[in-house]
């Protein structure tokens, strides 16, 4: 029989390793790298979720052209009508209402500046003084300025009006406070360049 080796000063024998210990350890730590990739997937799909804005006012139109600046006369085409996305000119409309037309090429930029374009052909007056009123009751943005552009426009029908956001838009025969409201608070500084 083999005799242990004492340890000199009367302590124990050195403690042997026993892995079952260490397993149980382990079994009770939080698995740390697969928590932190679900609240990740988490939050990537919480901002995905938030731009695509599902259940927002308004058609959803496919988006293309953002950042895609053209000079000023060069021919371009949209995919809606009015256009709710697409390359545009470098021009930029001032906010309001305009009495004249404003080009697509340029209303789409104003769009990219996180704007709401109201198109309007032939509606009762008393329908655009409603539409003008947005501009007076909505807060103006950092910039002192209410990102709304209000202007004639005969591709679409007599009597209606259209409101286009970046990706976005919402047609209407009449007007209605409160749908027009929901577009504008769903759309209305909600895109890409962060200007005036």
């Amino acid at each position: 029989m083999s005799a242990r080796p004492r340890v000199s000063g009367g302590s124990k024998a050195p403690a042997r390793h026993d892995p079952r210990r260490g397993y149980a350890r382990r079994g009770r730590q939080l698995p740390i790298l697969p928590i932190a990739a679900l609240a990740l997937a988490a939050i990537i799909a919480f901002f995905g979720l938030q731009s695509l804005r599902l259940g927002a006012p308004g058609e959803r139109i496919a988006v293309t052209g953002q950042g895609d600046h053209r000079s000023e006369g060069a021919a371009l085409q949209y995919s809606s009508v009015p256009p709710a996305s697409g390359p545009h000119w470098n021009a930029v409309a001032p906010w309001g209402i305009s009495t004249t037309p404003v080009r697509d090429e340029i209303a789409v930029h104003n769009l990219e500046h996180g704007g709401v374009v109201v198109s309007h052909n032939l509606i009762a007056q008393a329908d655009l003084d409603r539409l003008r009123g947005l501009l007076t009751s909505y807060p103006r943005d950092r910039y002192g300025q209410v990102k709304l552009l209000i202007r004639p426009y005969d591709g679409i029908p007599a009597g209606t009006f259209v409101l286009t956001a970046w990706g976005w838009k919402q047609s209407f025969t009449s007007y209605d406070e409160a749908a027009v409201r929901a577009f504008m608070d769903a759309h209305l500084n909600k895109c890409c360049e962060n200007v005036p």
